[in-house]
């Protein structure tokens, strides 16, 4: 039965990926530590979401894809950079730290993300604006970098730079997803004991949680256009404000266990 219900909500996760361009990884990962450890559920989600990550670059191009590629890494390579060394500090920390302390970092920043998403949704808040020097990228990369490495919620702070430095929904989508791509690199290469133990059932999971994530994401991006953008955020915000309530709760009987 818990199969069925991370199949769904993969399922539901490529398919928000693939209208917005984000949410896979932070929905995928939420999802899975519920019944995995923390360590493995990064591990896991990684693999999807690299593949996802290097289709949304390769779509919707208004150049060709090695340019295209050429032009983001160019324009927004020290964000990149910093998110890969971010990545490998993060990845460290997932090794390192008790799982209660990163659950709560993940219900942190997920919940601020998704309660902030809602109220400007809804007309309550303004966007959050940031300066978008270079200082600010390299800053924000780092620090999106660090939390992606060891929660996979990268999203967020990732998406409070880009949004604060173009309106374009194709950029933010592209530049997001180059980080995503490289830190998804980082973690597999990072994680490969974690790999190295996976047994036949978890290699069962991951494999068709792969395809269901692949398949919903054209689904998504077939429903791109058809569907308005206030709905979609709405579903997205909400569904991670759940999971974060639920991680919280996960973080803190961790913590007084």
């Amino acid at each position: 039965m818990n199969d069925v219900i991370q199949i769904l909500i993969f399922a539901i996760a490529g398919i928000l990926h693939g209208m917005t361009g984000m949410g896979f990884p932070m929905i995928g990962t939420s999802a899975l530590s519920f019944v995995v450890p923390l360590s493995q559920a990064v591990a896991m989600v990684a693999v999807p979401s690299l593949l996802m990550s290097l289709l949304v670059l390769c779509t919707n191009n208004t150049r060709g894809i090695i340019a295209e590629l050429g032009y983001y890494l160019d324009r927004y390579k020290l964000l990149a950079i910093a998110s890969v060394i971010g990545g490998i500090i993060g990845v460290q920390l997932l090794l390192i730290l008790p799982a209660a302390y990163l659950y709560l970092m993940m219900a942190a920043v997920t919940l601020y993300y998704a309660g902030h998403g809602l109220l400007t949704v809804i007309g309550k808040a303004r966007p959050i604006t940031v300066p978008t020097g270079t200082v600010s990228m390299v800053i924000f990369g780092l620090i999106a970098g660090i939390v992606g490495g060891a929660t996979n919620a990268m999203s967020p702070i990732l998406l409070i730079y880009l949004f604060s430095h173009s309106d374009d929904k194709n950029t933010i989508a592209k530049a997001s997803n180059l980080c995503y791509l490289l830190g998804k690199v980082v973690q597999i290469v990072m994680l490969k004991e974690q790999y190295l133990a996976f047994g036949k059932q978890e290699l069962s999971l991951l494999a068709i949680l792969t395809i269901v994530s692949m398949a919903a994401l054209f689904i998504g991006t077939y429903f791109r256009q058809k569907i308005s953008p206030s709905v979609f955020k709405l579903l997205i915000f909400g569904i991670l404000l759940v999971l974060a309530l639920k991680i919280g709760q996960t973080g803190i009987v961790k913590l007084m266990a």
